[in-house]
């Protein structure tokens, strides 16, 4: 398990979207973690699937530590020669839709279900990486494990 530290302006959902695309479509996780602060600590599981791989692959679990700043904006992931083509919160949920052009063209769509202290959700992607067409999906959840202090 390892720790990062990022500056997001959301609750929960940012740190698992950006964990989630760093494992399939390139997004980097920076830094450590200062340990108290205001901040929060989520503990987040990630599990993708690709049709036809020989052997499942073992879930994932990170620490980040996500700013609370409150943009819904950044519930999405960040990536050069990607942007997003719609989002929509209700309630306790959150969906979008992500376009990436270039090398590793991808269309991405997720959702996000958060409780008080934790959350759940699923992606799925398509398109192509290094030239060959994929289709992946990812579940992933989140659990609030303590404090933190953001990099802002």
């Amino acid at each position: 398990m390892s720790i990062s530290r990022r500056k997001f302006a959301a609750p929960p959902m940012t740190p698992i979207l950006v964990l989630l695309a760093a494992s399939v479509a390139g997004y980097g996780i920076p830094d450590t973690v200062a340990a108290q602060g205001k901040d929060d600590l989520w503990e987040i599981t990630s599990k993708m699937e690709m049709p036809g791989m020989p052997m499942a692959m073992p879930a994932q679990t990170q620490r980040v530590c996500v700013a609370k700043t409150g943009k819904d904006d950044d519930y999405i992931p960040k990536r050069e020669n990607c942007r997003v083509q719609d989002s929509k919160r209700a309630g306790n949920k959150i969906s979008y839709k992500m376009v990436c052009t270039g090398k590793d063209a991808l269309t991405i769509a997720g959702e996000t279900t958060f409780g008080a202290s934790s959350y759940d959700g699923r992606m799925q992607m398509s398109g192509k990486m290094d030239g060959q067409q994929v289709e992946m999906s990812q579940t992933y959840s989140g659990k609030r494990v303590g404090d933190c202090t953001a990099s802002r």
